[in-house]
């Protein structure tokens, strides 16, 4: 049995190897570490299962097609087995993944997600994921490991003949860069400061680690391109097709880190940056409160309705038009109790955009008693 197989099942008609086994612990512990930041970020169970399982089915199978797509030995596509070999439903699996593909096919999978349920901003959720999917290849990298492959230039100095500098390649029976260990550890490392954004730095907005991810990922990623035995070059150049992506990749995301903090820019919808969908918005205020808000002469229960109108529904519940309005009313999230003195009358039109209710606060005139009155 080969080292790259774990076992077999049905007399060997099944086999389970090393590299699908570290993948699949790699994606598991990832999604509980995302279980994890999701409740910091007060995401729902609901739709952190749900969101799971598009990532995860969207990444595996835009993982094989940047695999087989730009190899002409997986063509033509004449016979079902051909097919089933394309998709990499044979015996031998999916033997053949790139996980620049995984990327676009996880982004794909958040974005859908959001706007099926319309509950949380893409960068929000983005910036839960993005830690996890460096988990999951720090993990999955072992299974390059048991595959013997991912590794660089010849290593000859007996000194570094050894793990974790080196690895033993059969195939040619000598001494290779462990390119697989060391994108696994600087990967660790940018876990490690990853998680210190998110946790230490309050004040950081929304999609600035997932604009991290990407610089560090083109940072770690071109980098070793120097050390492969051999890389795609521009035709009559020395200058390799990935660093160039890959540098160019760490160039813009720095710049829009900066353009995002500064709020030159913005990367998800004024509404989630002012309203807060993790705010109970409405439970702080009282009653009176409440019904002090006018919406085009009515009250706040006659605009919305008795039902609708229940204010002691989590913001993430909310639809998209409801989130709109209460931005507006209460201002940023920031919902404060205020006596009935200083309850607001505020008076909003409603204008139609996108099949969505845009709410524009036309004026907000404050009821205070005067100091004489006090």
């Amino acid at each position: 049995m080969s080292d790259k197989i774990a076992f077999s099942l049905f007399d060997g008609n099944l086999t389970v190897t090393w590299y699908g086994i570290f993948v699949t612990m790699g994606i598991l512990l990832a999604y509980f570490l995302y279980l994890y930041l999701a409740s910091k970020r007060n995401i729902d169970i609901d739709f952190s299962l749900e969101l799971f399982i598009w990532v995860v089915v969207l990444a595996i199978v835009c993982c094989r097609l940047f695999y087989v797509v730009p190899r002409k030995e997986y063509y033509p596509i004449d016979s079902f087995e051909a097919l089933m070999r394309f998709l990499g439903l044979t015996k031998d699996g999916l033997a053949g993944l790139t996980i620049v593909g995984g990327i676009f096919g996880g982004a794909a999978g958040i974005l859908f997600c959001v706007l099926r349920y319309k509950k949380y901003s893409y960068a929000k959720v983005a910036d839960c994921v993005v830690l996890c999917v460096f988990l999951g290849q720090i993990i999955g990298r072992w299974g390059n490991f048991a595959n013997q492959e991912l590794y660089g230039q010849i290593v000859s100095n007996p000194a570094f003949q050894r793990w974790p500098f080196a690895v033993f390649i059969d195939s040619d029976g000598m001494w290779h860069q462990a390119l697989y260990m060391y994108e696994g550890f600087f990967n660790l490392i940018g876990l490690i400061i990853g998680l210190l954004l998110f946790f230490k730095y309050k004040k950081l907005k929304n999609f600035t680690i997932s604009l991290y991810y990407v610089f560090w990922y083109g940072l770690v990623r071109g980098s070793l391109e120097f050390l492969k035995l051999d890389h795609l070059n521009f035709p009559g150049t020395e200058i390799g097709v990935i660093q160039v992506i890959c540098y160019s990749a760490c160039v813009v995301t720095f710049i829009l880190m900066i353009l995002n903090q500064k709020g030159i820019i913005r990367f998800q919808s004024k509404i989630y940056n002012e309203a807060g969908d993790s705010l109970k918005l409405l439970a702080e205020y009282d009653k009176k409160t409440v019904e002090a808000v006018r919406i085009e002469g009515k009250s706040y229960y006659e605009a919305c309705g008795e039902e609708e109108a229940v204010p002691f529904r989590l913001a993430g519940e909310y639809t998209l038009a409801e989130r709109q309005l209460r931005a507006l009313v209460f201002g940023k999230g920031k919902a404060v109790q205020k006596t009935e003195p200083e309850a607001q009358t505020v008076t909003v039109e409603e204008t139609a955009f996108d099949d969505e209710t845009v709410v524009k606060k036309k004026k907000i005139a404050s009821k205070k008693k005067s100091a004489k009155e006090q």
